[in-house]
């Protein structure tokens, strides 16, 4: 195809995304399933152009939604024989290549997602923690470290304010919003984080789509040179003059909105620790009956994930928060040690262990969890008498 032919379908690209932006609310929710950036799969191994990104995202194959960022030429499956699924649908991706007089020729090839050929391996993701997101920004100087209050939003919104500083218009600093939402790995439902794209954004695209093309280029670069931002090490943590200073909490997300004592709403996937950790809990002795998801951090102690159900919260209302904590993050070991087969379903397949090694180590984690929540407990009366305005 010419340059013209190329640029020309470039545009029909552009206006199809403008509709699916139209249809979804104002979001390019295809961007969500692109957590690595797509790159050919084939004898060259090469990282897509920002303009083959674009005709991925603008498409309807169901393969989009498996978030495989591999694709292999057409022709090099027939070449290795390899042999592809029912159905298997191509998508059109542009090679650009050298023709005999010099001039740079572009031909749509079809290229199928690996998940379509039966002789890949399922694309496994490999999903980062909020820590070590939030982590990312604070070693670079774009968090505070001393904040006690921190959540993926405001990484976001870090995102949202480099690309603005680093000269970016409005729809590359979406861009470049998309792309870091979308790629941070983060297992939420990451669709709530993506930019919205104004009306006046649309119609200027319409109007002129190879700004989408350009957007996308100059936003990959942008977020380019912030994985390049220089890194300092982060300070040694000074808890021992801080109210809870070794009391982390990362909240997940719940399925009403949590408020705290002034009415702020208390943002999914955020990372609380030191007395704002503290007031979180004891903000839920007054929420609504719903489920909540949460991990809990206190000295040496570490709780993963756990769910804390309507029946908790109700428990939670007429007891202090030390005594929720005992009685919701011992239950799974009280009931490994009540019944040894219940172990069962924490166990891989592949791995055996002993009962008695199973006890044992049951029982030293009641212990280690016992002394953490007597020092919580402490902690707990301590706080409460310096603010009495939490029992009002």
């Amino acid at each position: 195809m010419t340059r013209a032919e190329i640029f020309e379908n470039r545009r029909e690209v552009g206006r199809k995304i403008c509709k699916q932006i139209r249809d979804n609310g104002g979001r390019l929710l295809n961007a969500k399933y692109f957590v690595e950036r797509p790159h050919c799969d084939g004898e060259k191994n090469y990282k897509f152009s920002m303009a083959n990104n674009l005709r991925l995202m603008s498409s309807n194959n169901k393969n989009i939604c498996e978030g495989d960022p591999r694709w292999i030429p057409a022709d090099e499956i027939t070449k290795n024989s390899w042999k592809l699924k029912e159905n298997a649908k191509p998508e059109l991706l542009e090679v650009w290549a050298k023709s005999s007089d010099g001039e740079q020729e572009c031909f749509l090839t079809e290229f199928y997602n690996a998940s379509e050929v039966d002789e890949k391996e399922k694309f496994k993701v490999e999903n980062r923690t909020l820590n070590e997101t939030i982590e990312f920004f604070q070693v670079r100087g774009l968090l505070y470290e001393s904040d006690e209050i921190i959540s993926f939003q405001d990484c976001v919104d870090v995102v949202k304010k480099y690309a603005a500083e680093k000269g970016a218009d409005e729809l590359t600093a979406i861009f470049a919003t998309q792309i870091f939402v979308a790629e941070s790995k983060l297992h939420t439902k990451i669709e709530t984080y993506l930019p919205t794209y104004s009306e006046k954004i649309l119609f200027e695209i319409e109007e002129n789509p190879d700004k989408l093309f350009e957007a996308a280029s100059k936003a990959r670069s942008i977020l380019k040179n912030l994985r390049q931002e220089k890194i300092k090490p982060l300070a040694e943590e000074i808890t021992s003059d801080r109210n809870f200073g070794e009391l982390k909490i990362i909240y997940h997300g719940s399925e009403g909105e949590l408020k705290n004592k002034i009415g702020l709403i208390y943002l999914p996937e955020t990372i609380l620790t030191g007395g704002a950790a503290y007031e979180f809990l004891f903000a839920l002795k007054s929420a609504e009956k719903q489920r909540i998801w949460l991990e809990f951090f206190y000295e040496y102690y570490e709780h993963g994930k756990f769910l804390i159900s309507a029946e908790d919260l109700e428990m939670l209302k007429d007891s202090t928060v030390t005594d929720f904590l005992k009685n919701r993050l011992d239950r799974s070991r009280r009931e490994i040690l009540g019944d040894v087969q219940e172990w069962k379903k924490y166990l891989s397949e592949r791995k055996k262990i002993r009962d008695e090694e199973i006890l044992n180590q049951v029982k030293i984690e009641t212990r280690n969890f016992q002394s953490a929540m007597t020092d919580f407990e402490k902690e707990e009366i301590k706080y409460i008498e310096g603010h009495p305005e939490l029992l009002r």
